[in-house]
């Protein structure tokens, strides 16, 4: 019996164009990294790519950008952290509620297809075109110049990341273990709570990560 080789051309092309396609995408980030640590002298005359070669890596700059705004960038950095992490903790709890109410319940007068895309609806404008609503509704309620206007605002336009994973991976468990639950004289929410969401743990780590990432 022959078998293929696992190496045939058509794989090794494929593999070629993603290694092109990953280099072309990490290049510009791989840059930024290598020029914070060359010397000003270095930056402005000639290019170099591969340290300690081409050029020698020095903590100048970053000592110099910290010596002189040093409590700017960490007040900075501070509010990014809180900012992100207060709108990830809201998207995701939303998400997994509302992802678990999709998935598991049907509802009379809105069905469950447009109510996800109701969720969804909150993507398709640009930003923009909602700066006005929200910070009339900010100013309404006294929150302009906040941190928590603007984790409302971030866990908004995440939330439907949240929504969708949940759903989709909230339909894929099998719904027999939580009846089991059922009949044995747990609650809803016990099954809930014990059985669906510790399956669904690597979903919820996922959606955090985006809600993170995107309100960063």
């Amino acid at each position: 019996m022959i078998t293929k080789s696992k190496w045939s051309v058509g794989n090794i092309i494929v593999w070629v164009v993603i290694i092109i396609a990953l280099c072309w995408a990490f290049f510009p980030f791989y840059w930024a990294i290598i020029t914070s640590f060359k010397p000003p002298g270095v930056i402005l005359t000639k290019p170099s790519l591969i340290p300690f070669l081409q050029f020698k890596p020095t903590f100048y700059n970053w000592k110099n950008e910290y010596v002189s705004r040093g409590r700017e960038i960490t007040s900075a950095l501070l509010n990014s952290v809180i900012i992100a992490s207060g709108a990830t903790i809201v998207a995701v709890i939303l998400g997994i509620m509302a992802g678990y109410g999709l998935a598991r319940f049907k509802f009379r007068k809105w069905k469950n297809k447009d109510m996800t895309l109701w969720f969804l609806s909150q993507r398709f404008l640009p930003p923009m075109a909602t700066a006005i609503p929200f910070f009339l509704f900010m100013k309404a309620f006294r929150l302009l110049d906040t941190r928590i206007a603007l984790i409302m605002t971030n866990a908004t336009f995440t939330m439907p990341f949240a929504v969708l994973i949940m759903r989709d991976v909230f339909k894929e468990l099998p719904v027999e273990l939580e009846e089991s639950a059922l009949v044995d004289g747990a609650s809803r929410f016990t099954s809930f709570l014990k059985i669906a969401l510790p399956l669904a743990a690597p979903a919820v780590a996922v959606s955090a990560v985006l809600c993170f990432s995107f309100s960063w």
